[in-house]
């Protein structure tokens, strides 16, 4: 359910309150972003070790399979490697497991430094420049939001991007070259 200010739902509006939620929501939003970089860089790994494992396997199947021309399971299995590689890197690409642990790693540290700031009351957050705690806390719950949905609207925009068409004319080389 939606909560507004000042409602009868809503967070308070006392200073203490308001930051223990905003605290409790950014600490889980860094919890958050640190288990999906952390998950996303394991299939990442995984995939590309069973990548190379089974291309590496695949050379020695061949060579079996070569001086025991009769074994109907060495002679399948020098196919079936290579095709399970081959849909390892595929799937390595398609969920881009190394971009989305980047970005998830990114973002939790973006997170972390504004927060940072404001614990210490560093730059925009600081008493020096005439900012009191009501406005730092205003400051540091914009902030970590924008952060958050510039995020979302980068990978949504990037989901969606269109790819290059196969059909698209070649480009010559120009290096140097002015147009």
């Amino acid at each position: 359910m939606l909560q507004t200010p000042g409602g009868p739902r809503s967070a308070g509006g006392d200073l203490a309150t308001r930051l223990n939620v905003a605290l409790d929501r950014i600490e889980h939003l860094i919890a958050r972003y640190d288990l999906q970089a952390a998950h996303a860089l394991r299939n990442y790994h995984w995939a590309q070790a069973l990548t190379v494992g089974l291309a590496a396997i695949t050379p020695c199947l061949i060579i079996l399979a070569k001086e025991n021309p009769t074994n109907g399971l060495l002679n399948w299995l020098q196919l079936f490697f290579p095709a399970i590689a081959a849909i390892a890197a595929g799937v390595t690409h398609i969920f881009r497991w190394r971009e989305d642990a980047v970005r998830f790693t990114s973002l939790a540290e973006a997170i972390r430094s504004i927060l940072w700031r404001f614990q210490t009351r560093a730059g925009e957050f600081g008493v020096s420049a005439g900012v009191t705690d009501e406005q730092a806390l205003d400051q540091l719950v914009v902030k970590v939001d924008e952060v958050n949905v510039q995020s979302v609207a980068r990978w949504s925009a990037a989901q969606v991007a269109e790819a290059p068409t196969a059909t698209a004319p070649a480009q010559p080389a120009t290096a140097g070259a002015e147009r």
